[in-house]
């Protein structure tokens, strides 16, 4: 069952519930808002849209054309240099001001278990072309939530499309005592600025997480890094009394521990957000793409558009 419900004139929410579970979708920014199964809701936000409009942290917000970092706010690509605004320190984070998260979202159309998105993005923020974007949220009643991005654009521009929620499954309290499983045997060093140096093994750091591990034992449980998935392109996320289980086909996850999460305005139930109060687990390409050519890199252009897919399925443990 799928309901639609205006909030205001540029805003609705749109809410789908199979079996025992239930998810909820703001047009503005597409921002996943809610992840039920019950009374359970695992995700962080806030109780109106409004507050994600100028929470930072990127709360739940649909990312793109470029998620993550690109150093010093510029690329080239083709011989010609692209600059791009500079919004975390002397880089471009989650593409500034064109980031497709703020921006107003129309309903393409519904399905019993499903809803697409779609968004015109015009050239902005030193990104070339004008962009479509489309996003289509489908719960089943096994507790399985796919995310489907397909995006297009008139001129050649690197693409890089992720969802910014912050995961809870005990529904609030210290994420750090969730136990969380990546198949990722390589993760990226960076530098002060978080922009990647080198691809290397996670065995015997403070990055291997191939078998299940508290995030918080080890480094306080403070990560903002990219680990690299090998033929395997899954996760498992554990708290008290629920898992779940990611699987996406990106190369690579950005696992972000909410290290500097802070809120202007309470949040669901009242509560202010806090670091360490999620877990987000953005599916991506690696950050700084465009300027690495031992990155893989993908660009949209005119008639080649890209599309992903990642899976999270929320289980009662």
């Amino acid at each position: 069952m799928t309901e639609i419900r205006k909030i205001d004139d540029k805003v609705s929410e749109i809410t789908i519930v199979s079996g025992e579970y239930s998810v909820s979708v703001f047009t503005y920014g597409a921002i996943l808002h809610r992840f039920c199964h019950k009374d359970r809701d695992i995700l962080l936000g806030y109780e109106d849209y409004v507050p994600y409009m100028t929470a930072p942290g990127h709360v739940a917000k649909i990312v793109g054309p470029f998620a993550n970092r690109i150093a010093k706010g510029e690329f080239t690509m083709d011989g010609r240099r692209y600059v791009l605004e500079k919004n975390n320190g002397p880089n471009n984070l989650h593409s500034g001001s064109k980031d497709f998260g703020s921006m107003f979202w129309k309903i393409d159309g519904t399905t019993d278990d499903s809803v697409k998105l779609s968004l015109e993005s015009p050239e902005a923020g030193g990104f070339p072309g004008n962009h479509h974007a489309e996003m289509t949220y489908s719960l089943s009643s096994d507790g399985s939530l796919t995310l489907h991005y397909y995006v297009s654009s008139d001129s050649k521009c690197p693409v890089n499309v992720t969802n910014h929620a912050y995961f809870n499954l005990n529904g609030g309290g210290d994420v750090r005592g969730h136990r969380l499983m990546l198949t990722c045997p390589e993760y990226l060093t960076v530098d002060d600025t978080l922009i990647p140096i080198d691809r290397v093994p996670v065995d015997g750091t403070a990055y291997d997480f191939r078998t299940p591990t508290l995030i918080g034992a080890r480094n306080d449980g403070r990560y903002d890094n990219c680990l690299i998935f090998g033929e395997e392109r899954k996760a498992v996320l554990e708290g008290d009394d629920y898992r779940m289980i990611m699987t996406t086909d990106l190369p690579a996850v950005q696992l972000y521990t909410a290290v500097m999460l802070t809120s202007n305005e309470p949040g669901k139930g009242g509560k202010m957000l806090e670091a360490f109060n999620g877990v987000a687990l953005e599916t991506e390409f690696f950050p700084d793409a465009p300027n690495r050519p031992d990155f893989q890199c993908v660009f949209t252009e005119a008639g080649k558009p890209f599309e992903t897919t990642t899976v999270y399925q929320l289980l009662p443990r």
